[in-house]
């Protein structure tokens, strides 16, 4: 544990696969605090080294999967504790889209929290008279999307070409494809409602002007096929969508190509 820093990434394994992804906050040595989480059994040794999550999202990822982001053979056996670093752990964060909220705040997306703890407040319950102590947490991050990683997943599978994810100074686009001659930026959706597709435009037209390169196409992708309302809101904004059909073979919808060019300038400014 002496190489983990605040905003690395946990994976929490069981049964074979990572059922959950954390994200480490402080960490220290406390024999004390470690001995109260954890009693010793007697004559055994103490667990010195306490870390605390800043984020925690249950996941449903196979060993298969992490093994093959990793580089290792797909029957690895994971032992109980295994800390990556380098290639190893970016092809893990990257593969599964994983985004700490300590890279948002190091980007300025997010605000670190206050160096002062927060004031606790107190109130008294109008009926019962019972003290309640109120606190507000800071706005949580999307670390680990469970919904539509699988789903990226899958489709990024499909690709003749690699696909990446790029920063920006307002958040992760969920998939970047810089092909021969063309640039694509992808926003990635678990449910087909107005709401989530309207919430994938957005980011998208936000993402946009960011792009490492100038973007020729913008497309939203869904688990299913989407409504009509909701396919006409992506095509008057230039924008395909991409659909998952069964499993491993997905349908484009492309937006009428003059609407996508007199789109594309608007995109590209910043």
């Amino acid at each position: 544990m002496s190489s983990v820093r605040t905003g690395d990434v946990a994976l929490f394994t069981g049964a074979k696969r990572a059922l959950a992804v954390g994200e480490v906050g402080v960490v220290f040595v406390n024999r004390g605090v470690a001995d109260t989480l954890w009693p010793p059994s007697p004559g055994g040794k103490s667990w010195h080294t306490v870390y605390s999550l800043r984020d925690f999202v249950p996941a449903e990822v196979p060993y298969e999967e992490l093994a093959e982001l990793i580089g290792y053979s797909k029957n690895y056996g994971f032992p109980g504790q295994l800390v990556l670093g380098g290639d190893k752990a970016r092809a893990v964060i990257e593969g599964l889209r994983i985004t700490t909220r300590t890279v948002l705040e190091q980007l300025g997306i997010e605000k670190p929290p206050p160096r002062e703890p927060v004031p606790v407040q107190r109130a008294e319950l109008e009926r019962q008279h019972t003290p309640v102590v109120s606190f507000e947490r800071a706005a949580a991050t999307t670390l680990y999307r469970r919904e539509e990683q699988p789903l990226v997943m899958e489709f990024c599978a499909t690709l003749g070409v690699a696909a990446g994810r790029f920063r920006s100074p307002v958040g992760f686009c969920d998939i970047y494809i810089q092909g021969p001659g063309s640039v694509e930026v992808i926003e990635a959706k678990s449910r087909t409602e107005h709401a989530y597709v309207r919430e994938a435009l957005s980011q998208l037209l936000d993402y946009a002007p960011h792009s490492p390169r100038a973007v020729d196409r913008l497309a939203v992708l869904l688990p299913d096929p989407p409504g009509e309302r909701e396919l006409q809101l992506l095509h008057r904004y230039g924008v395909d969508c991409i659909h998952r059909v069964s499993p491993g073979a997905f349908r484009r919808v492309p937006a009428p190509d003059d609407r996508r060019q007199l789109m594309k300038k608007l995109w590209t400014e910043s």
